[in-house]
């Protein structure tokens, strides 16, 4: 099991939720929260995706938001990137992608879209440490 997943699976046993795969989510939804307490997630979703949606569906929880408003997606984007991405993660693997961030995000095993969430935090000082810029322009 990979450092990311064995974060995954220690914030999902944290927040005591139930994962429930459904082929009943349209190819829009990758995953849903409901308060009850689950995280469906659509069947099929490429490894990547599905941690992601994961990581994503539990900033909701950590929240307790009960809809989808603008507000709400950046504050679970922004939940998810801060406790599934270390400064050490993304400093590994920019020294062995030469600082490119599809190739970064690939290397770590998240979404492009996280991985500039992070950065993106990282920038402003939202994150735990700071690291040298290994990304290319």
């Amino acid at each position: 099991m990979s450092n990311i997943d064995r974060r995954l699976t220690e914030l999902i046993d944290a927040a005591d939720v139930e994962l429930v795969e459904t082929g009943k989510l349209g190819r829009h939804l990758n995953a849903v929260y409901h308060p009850s307490g689950k995280i469906f997630v659509r069947w099929g979703l490429d490894a990547v995706t599905r941690r992601c949606a994961i990581a994503h569906e539990l900033g909701h929880e950590h929240y307790g938001h009960d809809c989808s408003t603008p507000g709400a997606e950046r504050l679970a984007d922004e939940w998810a990137a801060m406790k599934l991405v270390t400064v050490d993660d993304v400093e590994t693997a920019a020294e062995s992608c030469e600082g490119q961030p599809s190739a970064i995000a690939a290397e770590i095993g998240i979404t492009p879209h996280l991985l500039s969430t992070w950065m993106r935090l990282h920038e402003a000082g939202r994150t735990s440490q700071q690291w040298s810029c290994l990304l290319s322009e």
